[in-house]
């Protein structure tokens, strides 16, 4: 019994150079990263956001090691 090849039929499309909004995906030209100056604001504030969980999650592991270690250090020192 042959075996069928199950090569895949290529489509070309004539699509023009774009690329999409990082916000909302709507299409824009090659050279910008949003489509509007309110998705521009949205993608700020999202980065802002991710900034100050990022800075309270350093200070959570810090705050857990130190509190890790200041018991071990109280026992060394004899307290």
């Amino acid at each position: 019994m042959p075996r069928r090849s199950r090569k895949k039929a290529r489509v070309e499309l004539n699509v023009t150079d774009h690329r999409h909004c990082e916000v909302c995906g709507k299409v824009i030209p090659p050279g910008e990263k949003y489509c509007s100056p309110k998705c521009e604001e949205k993608a700020a504030k999202e980065r802002q956001s991710m900034e100050r969980l990022r800075k309270v999650w350093i200070a959570m592991i810090i705050i857990f090691i130190a509190l890790m270690i200041v018991p071990y250090l109280f026992q060394m020192l004899g307290g």
